[in-house]
């Protein structure tokens, strides 16, 4: 199983620069990472190597989780043999699919958030 995490912490200095609220800095980051995780979970699944389609079938977003400073979104490649392809083995080339979605997704990530929190700041 490959499991990816991102998490996004800081947000406390954020919200003083931005003259935001605690809550809708992170209801803006959360939103973001929502949207971002489902791009990315599509990107994985156009990239994995098919060779039943299972394995990409089994990649797989968990819900978003927040506390007062941070927020981690989580894509998981669900089958056994997932980090195998993904990071090779000394039999077989690794076939990366995993890493180079969520590479391409923080672009996604930072110009979505961007968007959400141009909605709730006041900017001093």
């Amino acid at each position: 199983m490959a499991d990816i995490n991102v998490k996004w912490s800081g947000l406390d200095k954020l919200m003083e620069e931005l003259g935001a609220t605690a809550g809708a800095t992170i209801e803006a980051a959360a939103s973001a990472m929502k949207t971002t995780t489902g791009q990315v979970q599509a990107k994985a699944k156009q990239i994995a190597p098919k060779r039943t389609g299972v394995m990409a079938g089994n990649i797989n977003v968990k819900p978003v989780k927040k506390t007062s400073t941070s927020v981690t979104g989580t894509i998981e490649a669900e089958k056994d043999y997932s980090s195998f392809v993904e990071f090779g083995t000394y039999k077989m080339h690794a076939e990366p699919f995993m890493r180079p979605a969520v590479d391409w997704g923080q672009s996604v990530f930072i110009k979505t958030t961007m968007d959400k929190l141009k909605e709730v700041a006041t900017f001093k």
